[in-house]
């Protein structure tokens, strides 16, 4: 099955919940695409989080960073 961007776009706003960035647009992460491929970026200085992946493996990516911050929580 094909991921789509929205899906991207909902795993990248699921992050910001999760570090309680949804009110700091400065801060929040969100999915860029160029070159036909997307990649996780950081708001503020354009920080570079992911590599350009397609986007099933981005999707993976994404949840394991995901899972990593609860990992992390304590």
């Amino acid at each position: 099955m094909r991921t789509t961007r929205r899906e991207l776009e909902q795993l990248a706003k699921t992050i910001n919940i999760a570090l309680g960035l949804e009110v700091d647009p400065d801060k929040q992460y969100f999915v860029q695409w160029a070159y036909g491929q997307p990649r996780l970026m950081r708001a503020g200085g354009s920080v570079e989080v992911s590599p350009r992946l397609p986007s099933g493996q981005l999707a993976q990516w994404m949840r394991a960073f995901y899972a990593g911050v609860w990992a992390g929580r304590p």
